[in-house]
């Protein structure tokens, strides 16, 4: 039995919800000018490394190589999947969409961040089968990073 006031943080939830804010600002943008800035990439990087740090901070016990291993592991997942998957269709995938991918992969780790993008493909599969019937047009270029918010949002909000 319990007694007293539980103490629980609610900053790893509110980390969570500003990072999928600014996936919403990366996929308005990219879902406007199929881009993504290499600059606003960058300040996304040092917003990604603050997640090891909170880790660490907020889990009792930690181990930082294990926390470290984690987050390489999901960054190099991202960067190598994507990068594969960009190399194999001739350009099908943009240099952004495999940076962000790479970032993502710090926060969510590797098992997370297959999720995600499992999740993401899924959706601008149906997407643009979808579009093919009703519209009876195919689209050659898909923003991704739209969809990744999608698979993230479905992963990291509850």
């Amino acid at each position: 039995m319990m007694t007293g006031t539980p103490n629980v943080s609610n900053l790893p939830f509110a980390y969570r919800l500003l990072t999928l804010f600014f996936l919403l600002l990366f996929a308005i943008y990219d879902y406007r000018y199929h881009k993504v800035r290499n600059g606003a990439l960058l300040a996304f990087l040092f917003w990604c490394l603050l997640s090891l740090l909170l880790t660490v901070c907020l889990t009792p016990w930690p181990s930082i190589c294990s926390i470290c291993l984690r987050g390489s592991a999901g960054f190099f997942t991202g960067l190598t999947l994507l990068l594969a998957v960009s190399m194999i269709t001739d350009g099908g995938i943009g240099g952004g969409d495999i940076k962000l991918a790479a970032l993502l992969g710090i926060i969510m780790g590797a098992s997370l961040l297959l999720l995600a993008m499992l999740t993401a493909s899924l959706a601008a599969i149906i997407h643009l089968e979808l579009r093919t019937l009703i519209k009876k047009e195919r689209i050659t270029h898909l923003p991704f990073i739209p969809y990744l918010f999608l698979g993230s949002l479905y992963l990291l909000l509850p």
